[in-house]
């Protein structure tokens, strides 16, 4: 069945088994209408209803995936193509690997680029029926002494004036990432009562450093560009694992030991969720690449610059389901909610996302047992069948 063929529409998956979020139900149907999930009901109920249908042939049908953290992916990225044809692609290519949302994330950039972008989200009538859920802002209010990837001539601090430009803005904008030494409270303050999600990413703070301001609630790809844990100084990891605001992970074996990502969850547990800090060959076969106007290579699925500074990430959300159940150790239940739950939760948007559910939207994600794609719907419509 084509995409529009399920727009607008009123209509039935059937014969799967569904992953509600906490458990998984038999032999169900699930009915669309339009973008939302009308009920879900037993196979047994659904053969009396005279309503159009698409097969599931047995797969198992969890929560589309929701990105936090996607600089590109499909051969594109967001700082080097600012444009709703970059955004087009990356949804294109996110849907083929399960993820029904994300954040379109912009790194340290010029002043003139983030107004760019800025603009042109202004201008995304669809957004949300296309899978944006807003930008995520990395940079360019980082640390230079924890700046890997990030381009040092265009970082600099956020003042109030600059706060208070994003706060109008934030109908656009999800999270800014921030470096919370080089951040007043009163700027803090000024996102967050604009109901911007501030989060501790690119950082050379100390454990006090990060205490002595509110408002922190996340934390950006956890363990990488941030000071670790120690025995005496623990660091902004330590705080994370003391405080436990939500946070990020990056689960491709490279930005993080599959131990590391273990022991994270084991502190983190329903804070800790998947991103893939992806870049422009996640779902491609390139071995090079630009990174925001700087060469970039693919080694063995490692993302770096000439030097090895690591550049981002190659690898998608179901990738990443796969690392956490076959070599972090976790449940298929956990790693779904890792994926799905856990980063809508994040956001505050799990009243409408992460859980297959009456009355919430319908993204979803058919898996089969070898936990491949099969299909996915997002908000209502069949965007990619295998």
């Amino acid at each position: 069945m084509k995409r529009e063929n399920t727009q607008n529409n009123h209509y039935m998956i059937t014969n799967i088994d569904v992953f509600d979020g906490q458990k998984t139900d038999k032999k169900q149907a699930i009915i669309i209408t339009n973008d939302t999930i009308t009920s879900i009901i037993s196979m047994e109920k659904a053969q009396s209803l005279s309503l159009n249908s698409i097969d599931g042939n047995g797969a198992l049908a969890t929560a589309g995936f929701i990105d936090i953290q996607l600089n590109g992916c499909g051969g594109v990225l967001l700082n080097t193509d600012i444009a709703l044809s970059t955004l087009d692609t990356m949804n294109k290519t996110n849907v083929m690997y399960g993820t029904t949302q994300y954040l379109p994330t912009l790194i340290t950039c010029t002043e003139k680029d983030l107004h760019r972008t800025l603009t042109m989200m202004a201008d995304f009538n669809q957004a949300e029926q296309e899978g944006v859920l807003g930008l995520h802002l990395e940079g360019p209010f980082i640390s230079i002494e924890k700046k890997g990837a990030h381009q040092a001539q265009y970082i600099r601090e956020l003042d109030l004036t600059t706060a208070l430009l994003l706060a109008k803005n934030s109908a656009y904008i999800k999270v800014i990432t921030v470096a919370p030494e080089h951040v007043s409270q009163d700027v803090v303050d000024c996102l967050t009562d604009a109901g911007i999600t501030v989060s501790m990413g690119h950082t050379n703070a100390t454990y006090a450093d990060v205490n002595s301001r509110s408002g922190f609630t996340m934390a950006t790809h956890l363990y990488n560009a941030m000071t670790p844990l120690g025995s005496r100084e623990p660091g902004v990891v330590g705080y994370i694992f003391d405080q436990k605001p939500y946070a990020g992970i990056i689960v491709d074996g490279i930005h993080a030991s599959y131990p590391s990502v273990r022991i994270a969850h084991q502190q983190l547990k329903e804070k800790l969720f998947l991103v893939t800090d992806a870049v422009t060959p996640a779902g491609t076969d390139l071995t090079e690449f630009d990174m925001a106007g700087t060469q970039a290579f693919v080694t063995e699925g490692k993302c770096h610059y000439e030097d090895g500074t690591i550049a981002g990430a190659a690898i998608t959300m179901i990738d990443g389901v796969k690392n956490l159940i076959n070599h972090v150790g976790l449940s298929k239940e956990e790693a779904l909610r890792m994926a799905s739950l856990y980063p809508a939760q994040a956001l505050n948007m799990d009243n409408k996302y992460g859980k297959l559910k009456e009355g919430y939207k319908a993204n979803i994600t058919l898996l089969s047992d070898d936990n491949d794609v099969m299909s996915t719907f997002q908000m209502g419509k069949l965007a990619y069948q295998r």
